[in-house]
């Protein structure tokens, strides 16, 4: 799998004018409006995709002036980054609240209430995660998107380490790299309509034990190998024999 990289000028262009744009206009009008700009775009978004949200459409249902949303966001790749920041955002600060250390139950609560956030605003979710697998290249959202899962990994790892059950001969970093992409692969199938909700969760809860599998040493490893033949076989049972993929309708 390839992770899609943008063109470095390009991006550092856009992140130039938005970041200029964000300094000069701080009012509390301006911030009111570009609060229903990005309410706005993320609608459009989970609508009908990158290509229902145009600058003239947005200006109309948002009642903002087009010259504002270029001030504010510099071009609608700017508008569209900012719907996924802001949400990214709002997901970190949720986590944040709870300071809960990774352990394995953590990692399910959390595994479990990302799908359920999914859910609630399925549309946009769907259109979010297609940004991960898209030709289009979008390197600060895949970030943006992204990031959440390498911390949870990461501070899982930070609390295994600590008990002495990590083996050091492995590439931890690649290790979580591929961890994350995998799991955006479980969301992927999701999106796709390719797995319900309930599936979902267990193809994540799976996607970590495997990951995590390959780090662990003696019976901790031998623990979550358990747990993950015990989620196998959940997920075996809710797939009928010879049943095969379907994709959702529209």
């Amino acid at each position: 799998m390839r992770v899609l990289i943008s063109d470095a000028a390009s991006q550092e262009t856009r992140s130039e004018k938005t970041e200029s744009a964000r300094r000069r206009y701080t009012s509390a009008a301006m911030r009111e409006r570009r609060t229903r700009i990005v309410e706005t775009a993320h609608r459009l978004l989970g609508e009908g995709g990158v290509a229902s949200l145009t600058i003239r459409r947005l200006s109309e249902e948002a009642g903002v002036a087009q010259r504002t949303i270029y001030r504010l966001f510099g071009d609608k790749d700017g508008v569209i980054s900012a719907t996924v920041v802001d949400r990214m955002i709002e997901v970190r600060e949720h986590i944040a609240r709870r300071g809960l250390s990774y352990s394995l139950p953590v990692v399910f609560e959390e595994l479990d209430w990302m799908v359920s956030e999914m859910e609630r605003d399925t549309s946009y979710g769907r259109v979010v995660v297609g940004f991960v697998f898209a030709s289009e290249q979008r390197e600060l959202e895949v970030s943006e998107l992204t990031s959440v899962a390498h911390a949870r990994f990461m501070g899982w790892l930070a609390l295994q380490q600590a008990q002495g059950n990590v083996r050091t001969a492995l590439d931890i970093e690649r290790v979580a790299r591929d961890h994350v992409m995998h799991e955006f692969l479980v969301y992927r199938r999701w999106a796709l309509g390719l797995s319900t909700s309930e599936e979902c969760r267990l193809e994540l809860r799976a996607s970590f034990l495997s990951s995590a599998t390959l780090l662990l040493t003696d019976e901790p490893r031998e623990a979550y190998l358990a747990e993950l033949a015990r989620i196998h076989r959940k997920l075996k049972a809710l797939t009928p024999p010879g049943a095969g993929p379907q994709l959702r309708e529209e």
